[in-house]
């Protein structure tokens, strides 16, 4: 096509015609003085015609070319950009994987969990409402979770097992305004009773005698007494504020989980339940 631009096809006819007269003039006058003079006379023809000519078309080939050139130029844009595209998705797909790979190992360290076997587990969905906190993790009864069983994370203490099928179950946070948890109090180890009040507000810790020292900042641990909810040691909130009140019957301690529920990604489903212990 671009050797048709470059020589338009009218110029071709015309040294066609050209060349068939000089052969016939050839074959005519056959003596080279006639032959020579008749080239001559064509070459002056056909040279101004041919140079009028490409220079009529030379315009309009520039612009095919240069319209051929920008395609070209355009297809290769596209590519680059789409390999720039599956760059970046790369990317983000090994910052996912590097996320994923850390959150695990970090479940691996869990000094407090002891001896009780672990089975690690990805939180799928949360379910919070006004009737209950909780969320969905992607194990169930075929790999062996049971309602009962202490969920954490890489914090601390995230919940327990209350609903399970054979692929998932249902974890209800500590937060829930239901779940109340026995915790030991470092220092003194008093025994309080920590209650959910809600997703957006802190846990309340009742039945701590006026005047124990306490401190902001302190972990609670779970209690362990017999028929708990909850093995002991596990770090489950720090507290956030700790108050007197003239002649009240107990402090007033207020205490966030060391869980970060709106990050949770995966956690640790405890084998162990409070009637059999560990499994």
């Amino acid at each position: 096509m671009t050797r048709l631009l470059e020589r338009p096809r009218i110029t071709l006819i015309v040294l066609l015609v050209l060349g068939l007269t000089l052969v016939t003039v050839s074959f005519r006058s056959p003596t080279a003085a006639k032959l020579g003079s008749v080239r001559t006379l064509v070459a002056d023809v056909v040279d101004p015609i041919r140079g009028a000519i490409d220079a009529a078309f030379r315009p309009f080939a520039t612009t095919v070319r240069g319209a051929v050139d920008y395609s070209q130029a355009e297809a290769k844009l596209r590519q680059l950009e789409a390999e720039v595209s599956q760059a970046k998705l790369l990317e983000r797909e090994h910052a996912a994987a590097y996320e994923q790979l850390t959150a695990l190992s970090r479940l691996l360290h869990l000094p407090w969990v002891g001896t009780i076997p672990t089975l690690p587990a990805e939180v799928i969905a949360t379910t919070p409402s006004n009737l209950q906190l909780s969320f969905v993790i992607d194990r169930g009864s075929a790999a062996g979770v049971q309602v009962g069983n202490p969920v954490v994370g890489d914090g601390g203490l995230a919940g327990r097992v209350i609903a399970v099928t054979p692929s998932t179950a249902t974890v209800l946070e500590i937060t829930d305004p239901t779940s109340v948890v026995g915790v030991r109090l470092p220092g003194s180890g008093q025994i309080g009773a920590m209650s959910g009040e809600g997703a957006s507000a802190p846990l309340s810790v009742s039945l701590i005698a006026p005047g124990t020292p306490l401190r902001r900042g302190a972990i609670l641990t779970t209690s362990g007494l017999q028929g708990g909810l909850f093995p002991p040691g596990i770090p489950a909130a720090r507290v956030v504020s700790v108050s007197n009140p003239l002649n009240a019957l107990q402090e007033e301690i207020e205490a966030r989980p060391l869980v970060d529920y709106g990050s949770l990604s995966y956690v640790d489903v405890l084998r162990w339940t409070p009637a059999g212990g560990g499994a």
